[in-house]
């Protein structure tokens, strides 16, 4: 029976799994988590930090504040866009957080060590793959490294416009939704993403 009961709520779209967790129904909830767990790590991956500690923390934060409220959900968007609003909420409470204990290190850091500059650690795993051309890897590691720091030098709201457009595939109506901003904003902070990324890279595309 209870198989049975789990292949039926598989079946079930997200309203209706919706309705069962706003009767607390256990297993209609766990079966939303299930549902949106992939996607709900990944944006906080992309949105919030590279630390799998930290997007676990985001993520579950997440999914948490979205259960406590579920029962507010008044279905006047679709849960998807209801929910994903919270995700990147959440990622932008958790950025906040971040870059103010980063400053009282930094300012910390100054006064401890003078102006010792601290090396940034690649995270990267090394590609086995061409591992018999050196400067294979090493390009496709600057490459990747030079993105990154392009996309951390965006305004942070440029930055979660072209990482959900383009990362995530969200479509211009999609991101305005969840962000809570026009489309004419979010295409305006995309075209702005857009080119600031590519007058950074501009030396990688004529290569």
């Amino acid at each position: 029976m209870e198989a049975e009961t789990e292949e039926n709520r598989l079946s079930l779209n997200d309203e209706e799994l919706v309705a069962r967790a706003k009767a607390d129904d256990q297993g209609a909830i766990t079966e939303l988590i299930h549902r949106y767990q992939p996607k709900v790590y990944a944006i906080a991956f992309h949105l919030c930090s590279e630390g799998s500690d930290e997007v676990r923390d985001v993520t579950q934060e997440a999914f948490l504040k979205a259960i406590r409220s579920i029962k507010k959900f008044r279905g006047q968007a679709s849960f998807s866009t209801w929910f994903y609003r919270i995700v990147i909420n959440t990622c932008r409470d958790f950025l906040r957080r971040k870059r103010k204990k980063e400053r009282l290190f930094s300012l910390w850091q100054e006064k401890s060590h003078g102006n010792e500059v601290s090396q940034d650690k690649s995270k990267e795993q090394p590609d086995l793959k061409g591992h018999n051309n050196p400067m294979a890897v090493f390009t496709g590691k600057q490459l990747t490294h030079d993105l990154r720091n392009a996309l951390r030098a965006l305004p942070d709201k440029q930055r979660m416009v072209f990482q959900l457009k383009v990362l995530h595939e969200m479509t211009i109506r999609e991101i305005a939704q969840v962000t809570g901003s026009s489309e004419g904003t979010i295409k305006s902070h995309l075209f702005r993403a857009t080119h600031s990324l590519r007058n950074v890279l501009k030396d990688w595309a004529e290569s």
